[in-house]
């Protein structure tokens, strides 16, 4: 377990560089005591960072067990956030974390701010080309939103961070998200080789993303979690009994039943594993895969 203060502390060190380069001044709390690192609260139970520069206002965010990244106009000034959108977030559990896992985070966040204000993303922003946007807890929370799978990518990204380079690239390439084939080919593998692994802190994390973003996904990030990933892996020994030690309740009864019905059709493995080559110009409604493995 690690202090929310220590938490602070380290981001605030590891993106003083970054910010400083890129013409960000931190923005002090009234009470502000010289030396200490100047974190703000209010009264949702969320502390943050909070950067001022000419291209922009930043927000360093924790709650609910995530650093989230928030990027704003020179004007932004909701208490709320909602001046504000989302660049990035990151799992980081207090009670599970220690202070090499905050590093890592916090220099994925100084990272994501390099990225965002590099000048070819700038033009990006003024050309109104963004990488699409992830959904937020408080979204879920509402009742607004539902997570889906671009959001899911960006979470698995805080345990590996290949998948954000990975994730951009594929953007890029195809100006949209085929989660299929960016699961399949891109997270499937890691995620395999952490339950193969089981390491009991590893294992944690990652369930505890999959089981928040099944429990309050679309049906097709479902599928994803459910069909594309979990229950498509070779499994030996005791690695499924592994994987029901971490799964909800909620994700156990699919995960059991597609598995087995995967397990033993093979045309519907076959189709997992090649996902559908891209059609930029016909755009149809694809059928979910969670329906096919089940026959509908």
């Amino acid at each position: 377990m690690i202090e929310l203060t220590t938490v602070f502390d380290t981001i605030f060190a590891e993106l003083a560089d970054t910010t400083k380069r890129l013409g960000f001044q931190p923005i002090k709390p009234e009470d502000h005591v010289k030396g200490e690192t100047p974190v703000l609260h209010r009264g949702d139970g969320a502390s943050y960072l909070a950067y001022s520069g000419e291209k922009g206002k930043l927000r360093v965010l924790y709650n609910d067990n995530k650093i989230r990244l928030l990027a704003g106009e020179k004007d932004a000034k909701s208490e709320d956030d909602s001046d504000y959108s989302l660049l990035a977030s990151f799992l980081l559990v207090i009670d599970e974390y220690d202070l090499k896992d905050v590093k890592s985070v916090a220099n994925e966040v100084a990272e994501n701010i390099a990225d965002a204000y590099t000048p070819k993303q700038i033009a990006k922003r003024q050309q109104n080309i963004k990488a699409q946007a992830t959904v937020t807890r408080s979204a879920v929370k509402s009742g607004a939103l539902l997570y889906d799978p671009a959001t899911l990518a960006i979470r698995l990204a805080s345990l590996y961070p290949s998948i954000k380079d990975e994730y951009k690239a594929h953007l890029e390439e195809y100006d949209d998200f085929l989660c299929e084939d960016f699961f399949v080919n891109v997270v499937n593998p890691l995620v395999y080789g952490t339950i193969k692994e089981n390491n009991p802190q590893k294992m944690k994390k990652l369930f505890n993303i999959l089981n928040e973003i099944y429990e309050d996904g679309t049906n097709e990030v479902q599928d994803v979690i459910v069909v594309t990933m979990l229950a498509s892996y070779d499994y030996q020994g005791d690695m499924v009994q592994n994987v029901l030690k971490y799964v909800s309740d909620t994700l156990m009864e699919p995960f059991i039943r597609v598995n087995k019905i995967l397990k033993s059709s093979k045309s519907a493995r076959m189709r997992l594993e090649n996902p559908p080559k891209y059609k930029p110009k016909k755009k149809k409604k694809k059928k979910s895969m969670f329906g096919e493995a089940l026959g509908q």
